[in-house]
């Protein structure tokens, strides 16, 4: 099995635009993946990206919300068990990396 980044980006939680942010709804899809994840992780709804010390922190629609580590056969079964991540729901989206190296 190899390990893989999940890092989640850009979740809009705005009552008026859709959805609001279940942590039941993830809570259930971290135990739907079982023996898969590796590391759960963390959530954040703020972040700033600091593209350079000149031009200082900003907003970003695709800032990073959160990441976990999860374990699968290969980069397609990786995409699979993300495929079913919450945060499409909230209008978020998600990036894919797998992780070379020793583990932990």
């Amino acid at each position: 099995m190899e390990r893989y980044l999940i890092v989640y980006r850009g979740s809009t939680v705005d009552e008026s635009e859709g959805p609001q942010h279940d942590p039941q709804r993830w809570a259930n899809w971290f135990d739907a993946l079982g023996a898969a994840l590796v590391d759960r992780g963390a959530l954040s709804h703020s972040s700033v990206e600091v593209p350079s010390r000149l031009r200082g922190p900003k907003l970003n629609s695709a800032s990073l919300s959160g990441y976990s580590v999860i374990a699968a056969a290969d980069f397609n079964a990786a995409v699979e068990l993300a495929e079913q991540c919450p945060i499409f729901d909230e209008k978020g989206s998600v990036e894919i990396a797998r992780l070379v190296g020793p583990a932990g």
